[in-house]
């Protein structure tokens, strides 16, 4: 008997043991379905097997590896990448659960012994992936020129060297910025990359190693390429998105992404554990069961579906009449830690601001008392209320060099407000004086800088707002509400030239805007022009060139001189521009795979044309019947003088603005207007060899089958 009851007691305890057990393991896959692969969980909507999976992207398939047949790997079909892991999150904390991680082969060349090729692509579109923003473009060994190219239509690429005048202002290679190795942000909602790495002194031996891997994989970034950790593969990071709205139920919550509304990331709320994408995957957690899950101390904790109460005891009334007199030093702290907190706050706005330049602008601006263009410095309280804490409803464009936001100021005032990203402190007093000269800068075709604000952990800036939309909108989304006529678009390069020219030569010190193109022209209420987005410009002293160790700018506007030298001048607005008045010409996108590989780029579709006397094949079908030919062919001659090779043969900013408006004048004074000729039709134009269609770099290989501009306007799209 006494065996029996033994026996009895030991089941109900193995009972209760296997309860607990079973309460605290939450489903990762469908029922029936494996959720291991070797070492990998594969949670739903990945799975393995037929049944087990969301749809077609998410199937995998675990197969034995080839050096080992008891090491299983896990495959992703959909994108051919080997998965190494999922991020499980912790639902609880509610934090990110949608990431998991491929192997992303390394680029190499001059590397002895490699299998490897000189480039590698990988293309998401059309799948619910995207590469995470936690990943780096990174180039290591000495003499590498390594390119990502295309993201959208914006260039990513850095450069390294071994020399020693970088080395000693570096320091003893403790960062990754150009000595050896160099890293660059990726731009973000990233579904494609292409990648190039090569030599920029092709003379010179060594191995050049760039890679696309997530920002915490740093061991080996300052390490010789040579060695055994950069033969096979890094780890990439992508994240998944799905249509999933109407799962929001059973203690699951999802989200809409703020890029892509259809898209949305799920979690468990809190109590609930579990996978938030199976139906019912989240499970209530029993929080009396664990001890630091409840604060009921002594009195009686009870569990309810999400949460728990706590019900008293007499004990733990007697105990808390006992701690009633320690109430009032309770809320006495409750206002101390109030106050430091407080404190605390202000005293770090004072630490941003010092370490933003609020100083150094403050001393700058001490000249300037008496200047109506003095900057103005906003409080990051006084942004924070105007965009509503920087709410992603007020978001009105991406770029980048950050995001801007529609905002109104206290007055009334609507204002664009730009949050930039990290500012290096070796380029802190430069930002400064761009911030100062910027302001002084009064021109009706440049949108004004109204002032900054230096409290918060990156600078943010104020502009004026311009409601109408950019130049892009207008030219490839016509609306019946504001026709492109020939006029239209023979004003508006006036007037952005009339800018330019202002900003290069008129201003107290040239400044080279850098991305001049059609999203960054702004239409205001009047539909003039306002060329915009001084993110990447520089200030120079007079005839004097900007040298970069890392390649910046647009495909398609970029001056092929300036990508093959890293010497910047004010001739290479003038490319840009040049691509700015073909696109007004032609109607055409900058770039276009709808067109022949070695005509793909604008600027020698163009150049073909004008060779083989098809101008006016090329010409936008809205201005054909309307335009002035005489005019037309002006600008189309001024543009191939704009896009020539050898920077010296260009015209300045100065004379580019001064031809033009000619052409505008003469257009106006209709005695010296010509009369329209057949020999239109016939336009003969003899193009210089400095003029060679084959003028793309070899670092801008376009194989996007579904191409559009990655630099999004800082301004208003149509549908706002």
């Amino acid at each position: 008997m006494g065996c029996d009851l033994k026996r009895f007691f030991i089941a109900m305890l193995l009972f209760r043991i296997c309860e607990y057990a079973a309460a605290s393991t939450f489903p990762l896959a469908l029922r029936n379905c494996r959720d291991h692969c070797g070492d990998v969980k594969v949670p739903y909507p990945f799975g393995i097997g037929k049944g087990c999976y969301k749809n077609k992207w998410f199937k995998v398939v675990c197969k034995s590896s080839s050096s080992s047949d008891q090491q299983q790997i896990l495959f992703l079909p959909g994108i051919q990448r080997e998965v190494t892991s999922f991020n499980l999150g912790n639902f609880f904390s509610m934090s990110v659960y949608n990431r998991f991680y491929i192997q992303s082969p390394l680029i190499h060349t001059g590397c002895p012994s490699r299998d490897g090729d000189s480039s590698s692509s990988l293309n998401l579109t059309e799948s619910p992936f995207y590469i995470s923003e936690n990943n780096k473009f990174t180039a290591v060994g000495c003499n590498n020129k390594a390119f990502l190219n295309p993201t959208g239509l914006q260039i990513v690429g850095c450069k390294t060297t071994c020399g020693n005048e970088i080395r000693s202002y570096q320091g003893a290679n403790t960062s990754c910025v150009g000595y050896k190795c160099c890293q660059m942000n990726i731009p973000s909602h990233l579904q494609e990359f292409y990648a190039t790495v090569e030599k920029m002194e092709p003379s010179k031996e060594g191995c050049q190693v760039a890679f696309l891997s997530q920002s915490t994989l740093s061991g080996y970034l300052f390490t010789p390429p040579e060695l055994p950790e950069y033969r096979d593969y890094a780890i990439m990071e992508l994240e998944w998105h799905l249509n999933l709205a109407s799962m929001t139920s059973d203690g699951s919550l999802c989200q809409p992404k703020t890029f892509a509304e259809d898209n949305y990331e799920c979690s468990c709320l809190t109590g609930y554990e579990g996978n938030p994408y199976i139906p019912h995957g989240c499970q209530d957690i029993d929080e009396c069961s664990i001890p630091h899950q409840n604060n009921c101390g002594k009195n009686k904790c009870v569990n309810v579906r999400g949460s728990f109460r706590c019900e008293k005891t007499w004990p733990a009334i007697l105990g808390g009449t006992l701690s009633s007199g320690l109430l009032l030093s309770v809320v006495g702290m409750w206002f101390l830690c109030n106050v430091i907190r407080k404190r605390k706050a202000t005293k770090q706005k004072r630490k941003f601001f010092k370490r933003n330049g609020g100083l150094l602008l403050q001393q700058q601006t001490s000249f300037l008392q008496g200047s109506v263009n003095r900057t103005k410095l906003f409080s990051s309280n006084e942004l924070e209320k105007a965009t509503d804490k920087f709410n992603a409803s007020r978001i009105l464009g991406q770029g980048g060099q950050g995001t801007v936001y529609k905002g109104m100021l206290e007055d009334g005032m609507i204002v664009a407000v730009k949050k930039s990203k990290a500012l290096e402190e070796e380029n802190l007093e430069e930002f400064i004086n761009e911030i100062i000269l910027l302001s002084q800068i009064n021109h009706r075709n440049v949108v004004k800088i109204l002032g900054c604000c230096l409290e918060t952990e990156v600078p943010v800036l104020v502009y004026e707002f311009i409601p109408n939309c950019n130049l892009f909108d207008h030219l490839h989304s016509p609306s019946e509400d504001f026709p492109m006529t020939w006029e239209v678009r023979l004003r508006i390069s006036c007037e952005v030239s009339d800018a330019l020219s202002y900003l290069h030569s008129a201003a107290s010190v040239p400044i080279y805007h850098r991305d001049v193109k059609s999203t960054n022209i702004l239409l205001d209420e009047k539909h003039r022009a306002k060329v915009s987005d001084f993110g990447i410009s520089r200030s120079v002293p007079l005839d004097d060139t900007h040298l970069t160790t890392i390649v910046q700018g647009t495909i398609g506007y970029v001056d092929p001189e300036y990508l093959q030298s890293s010497h910047f001048t004010g001739k290479s607005d003038v490319y840009s521009f040049g691509v700015l008045l073909i696109e007004l010409l032609t109607g055409e996108k900058p770039v276009s795979l709808l067109r022949r590989q070695e005509v793909r780029m604008l600027g020698a579709y163009f150049l073909e044309a004008m060779r083989n006397d098809r101008l006016h094949e090329i010409l936008d079908a809205r201005i054909k019947e309307d335009c002035d030919r005489e005019e037309v062919l002006a600008v189309a001659k001024l543009a191939r003088r704009c896009l020539s090779l050898n920077s010296q043969h260009r015209p300045t900013m100065r004379d580019v603005f001064i031809e033009l408006d000619r052409i505008q004048s003469k257009r106006k004074d209709p005695q010296f207007k010509a009369q329209n000729g057949e020999e239109f039709a016939h336009i003969q134009i003899a193009v210089p060899d400095s003029m060679s269609l084959n003028y793309s770099s070899p670092n801008i290989v376009v194989e996007n089958k579904s191409l559009s501009l990655d630099s999004k306007p800082l301004m208003p799209h149509k549908t706002q």
